[in-house]
């Protein structure tokens, strides 16, 4: 499946970076044998989803000139485990997985998020997903355009948690500390962490655009930048 505007913002980047798309009736068609054995506690969803996802990465890997292998997760974590050199992010939703891919550095995380364009989201959520500034400009739109903000919104800060996840302590890492800003196909995300936090965050920069009515939201974090206090694992 071809994401265009996905795939011109992937190409005018300084850096190489791929992305593959996989469905569950690629998925239906190949054999067990094709397959890494899959078993998370007998849920065929959570076992379709990881194939899924794992189908894409591999996709993508081989369309940025890596061997297309099947990438592992960590136990403890249960975030991908990308091969040296490379880092990634993958999302899937209603039967269709998204990998995006580059190498790293110099990207040294990245995010990404899948959604129907058109899902049902219910605005009361929004107390869950919006900083007070975003409640407030939500208000303002029209109530059509409401339920696309919220659902961009969302989709926006799934990618941010992706790519910054195990970077900065979770207790942070919140939907409510911070504030996005959108433009035609670009959001900024303001951070804001409470009064004493040691370290801050610089604005970071993510993209959006909608494909096949598939909303995609994709981020990534330059080597040296965002941190002002660096942390060990970078």
């Amino acid at each position: 499946m071809d994401f265009n505007s996905l795939s011109e913002l992937l190409l005018n980047q300084s850096c190489r970076i791929r992305y593959a798309t996989t469905s569950l009736h690629q998925l239906n068609n190949l054999t067990a044998e094709q397959l890494p054995e899959v078993n998370f506690g007998g849920s065929d969803k959570r076992n379709r989803e990881y194939l899924l996802g794992r189908l894409a990465t591999k996709d993508a890997l081989g369309l940025l000139g890596y061997p297309p292998t099947w990438v592992d997760r960590d136990s403890f974590t249960k975030s991908p485990v990308w091969p040296q050199g490379l880092a990634g992010s993958i999302s899937h939703s209603s039967g269709l997985a998204l990998a995006v891919v580059c190498e790293s550095p110099p990207i040294l995380s990245m995010g990404v998020d899948l959604e129907k364009a058109n899902r049902a989201i219910d605005l009361r959520d929004a107390k869950h997903v919006c900083t007070p500034e975003e409640s407030e400009d939500l208000h303002h739109l029209e109530q059509e355009k409401r339920t696309s903000r919220l659902l961009m919104t969302f989709s926006a800060k799934e990618s941010l948690y992706k790519c910054f996840f195990g970077k900065i302590p979770k207790a942070l890492l919140r939907f409510q500390n911070v504030t996005l800003n959108w433009e035609s196909n670009k959001w900024t995300a303001h951070w804001q962490f409470p009064p004493g936090t040691e370290f801050s965050i610089d604005t970071t920069v993510g993209y959006w655009g909608i494909d096949l009515n598939w909303l995609w939201t994709v981020c990534w974090r330059w080597q040296g930048g965002f941190f002002k206090k660096q942390f060990q694992n970078d």
